[in-house]
C-alpha cells in the first residue's frame, strides 16, 4: 500500500494505457482530397456521357419527325399552308451583298435573271444546297430590289 501511495495519479494512468502507434500523416492528409477529386471525376464524366446520349437521341427523334412519310394528311396540310410558294432550281451563294442586296443565296430558274428567286433563311443553312438542284418551299415577300424574295423554311434535293 505504501507503493500505491507514492504513485501520483498521473503515473499510473500512464502505466495502465499503452500508447497509440503513429500512423504515417501524409496518406491521411491526402485521402480526403483524393476521394473528392474521384466523385467529382466521375461525376463529370457520367455527365457527359449522359449528355451526348440526349442529343443523340434527340437529333434522331427531331430527324423522325420531320420525315414527311411519317406525317400524317393533316400534318402535311398544315405543313403545305405553312409553306405556300415552291420553285425549282440550283442554288447558288448571293454574292452581292452590298446594302441594297437581298438574300444570302440565289436559286438560279430556267429563264434568266428575271426568274432567279432570291433566298433567305432562319431556319435552314443553306450553304449545304450550294450547287444542287433543289425544290425550295417557303413564304415569297415583295422587295423594291429583287424580282422575287423568298424565306425558306423547307428544301428537298431533286437528282
Amino acid at each position: 500500500m505504501e507503493q500505491d501511495q507514492d504513485q501520483s495519479p498521473k503515473s499510473k494512468i500512464t502505466s495502465l494505457l499503452r500508447k497509440v502507434p503513429q500512423r504515417a500523416n501524409l496518406p491521411t492528409k491526402f485521402l480526403p482530397i483524393f476521394i473528392i477529386l474521384v466523385v467529382v471525376t466521375a461525376g463529370i464524366f457520367s455527365g457527359l456521357v449522359f449528355s451526348s446520349r440526349n442529343k443523340i437521341a434527340k437529333v434522331n427523334s427531331q430527324k423522325a419527325a420531320l420525315s414527311e412519310e411519317t406525317l400524317t394528311g393533316e400534318q402535311k396540310q398544315s405543313f403545305n399552308q405553312t409553306f405556300r410558294d415552291e420553285a425549282e432550281g440550283v442554288v447558288e451563294r448571293n454574292d452581292k451583298l452590298d446594302k441594297y442586296a437581298q438574300g444570302t443565296h440565289k436559286l438560279i430558274r430556267p429563264g434568266g435573271e428575271s426568274q432567279t428567286a432570291y433566298l433567305t433563311s432562319s431556319v435552314l443553312d443553306l450553304d449545304e444546297y450550294v450547287g444542287k438542284k433543289v425544290k425550295v418551299f417557303g413564304e415569297t415577300f415583295g422587295s423594291s430590289q429583287v424580282g422575287w424574295l423568298m424565306d425558306v423554311g423547307k428544301v428537298e434535293i431533286i437528282n
